[in-house]
């Protein structure tokens, strides 16, 4: 199918089906819907959007997270305060 007519039937300019198919992230999901519905996709939809099945991004997180968390100093202190067995 031409480029054309498929952005016709999306609904949108071939100028973001050309982003689209290009990965930009800046499409909007709409527009990802509409081209998934157009293919007889859409049932797929939600495992695009599942968030516990985006490999990359989990690891991206899990890189970001500190290495070591450290208690704020009145909490040390109030631990180290405390009597013996009231911890």
């Amino acid at each position: 199918m031409p480029v054309a007519d498929f952005a016709v039937r999306m609904g949108v300019s071939q100028g973001t089906l050309l982003r689209l198919e290009k990965g930009d992230p800046g499409v909007a999901i709409g527009a990802v819907a509409m081209a998934l519905l157009a293919l007889g996709e859409l049932h797929r939809l939600g495992t695009i959007i599942d968030v516990s099945t985006d490999d990359t991004g989990l690891m991206l997180d899990v890189g970001s997270l500190p290495q070591r968390i450290r208690r704020p100093k009145a909490l040390v202190l109030a631990h180290e305060a405390a009597p013996e067995g009231h911890e």
